[in-house]
């Protein structure tokens, strides 16, 4: 009887091979879905690696080009922001024909693309501000004036920094003030100015006055004429310039990349990881496999 019982025929064979046949698959396939898992978080892993490469290497292209654009620029350095010239002295040679007019005509030369004021705006502020002066009166065409003030606006380029987190450049913006001769059109005199940008719109429209102010006192001492303490101070005067804040904006750029391609890594695995679970429940399901036995059920 026992013999019997246990005498293994063909089909008795078939009827194991098939009974064995799920628990065989059950065995292979995870292995599988973890190699295709691995496998593509490693694809991820690369490319997100290749990525914060070429980002790199782009940044570092744009800071050399910005630092040989702007040590072509002729007459500002690309280490350090310029400084306004300074007064002219009582015993400055001034060409007589400045500190002898009495008739100007005021000319609008517009301004460089990013000059940060509108040269209509600029216009009208320096040409109230000589009027307010009124040492000097406007003539209706610059063949009736002594002289031609000529006003232009300037931006170049004086600083660039870069490295991993990106690049950004400072340009030092100016009032321009030419000075001609309106019977030769020689230039006598070239009156520059700084302009400061900083803040929200009510500092801006502060600075951009005294801006104006200061252009107008260049002028005044450039015509003999003397100054108030008021426009001597702001002559000397500058906003307060956040340059450690713009380092820290610049710094965290560079963070964010390097986070971003670790959070890129990170989620590529967890991915994969969701993938492989999800294969497995699908396949314990399906073969009425309780999940709390199934491989990392």
């Amino acid at each position: 009887m026992y013999r019997a019982a246990c005498k293994l025929t063909p089909s008795r064979l078939n009827l194991f091979v098939i009974a064995l046949l799920p628990s065989i698959t059950f065995l292979i396939r995870p292995a599988s879905a973890q190699d295709a898992a691995t496998q593509a978080a490693q694809q991820a892993s690369q490319q997100a690696m290749q990525d914060m490469q070429n980002a790199q290497q782009t940044a570092q292209q744009a800071s050399q080009a910005a630092q040989a654009a702007a040590s072509d620029t002729p007459g500002y350095s690309s280490s350090k922001a310029q400084l306004p010239p300074a007064l002219p002295s009582l015993n400055t040679p001034v060409p007589p024909q400045i500190r002898g007019a009495h008739t100007i005509f005021l000319a609008n030369d517009g301004s460089a693309p990013n000059f940060p004021i509108d040269p209509n705006v600029a216009y009208e502020g320096v040409y109230t501000a000589l009027k307010a002066w009124g040492h000097y009166q406007f003539a209706e065409s610059a063949q009736q004036a002594d002289l031609i003030f000529q006003l232009h606006g300037v931006a170049p380029l004086t600083d660039v920094s870069g490295g991993r987190g990106g690049v950004y450049s400072r340009t030092s913006p100016a009032f321009e003030l030419s000075i001609r001769d309106p019977e030769t059109n020689t230039r006598l005199w070239t009156v520059t100015s700084p302009v400061y940008v900083t803040g929200g719109k009510a500092k801006r429209d502060y600075w951009q006055n005294v801006d104006i102010v200061n252009l107008v006192s260049r002028v005044k001492v450039l015509a003999g004429q003397p100054l108030s303490a008021t426009e001597t101070a702001n002559l000397t005067t500058y906003p307060k310039v956040h340059s450690a804040r713009t380092a820290l904006i610049f710094t965290g750029i560079g963070v964010a990349v390097a986070a971003g391609g670790a959070l890129a890594l990170h989620a590529a695995y967890d991915n994969s990881l969701s993938d492989q679970k999800a294969q497995q429940d699908a396949f314990c399901e399906a073969h009425n496999i309780p999940l709390s036995e199934c491989a990392g059920g």
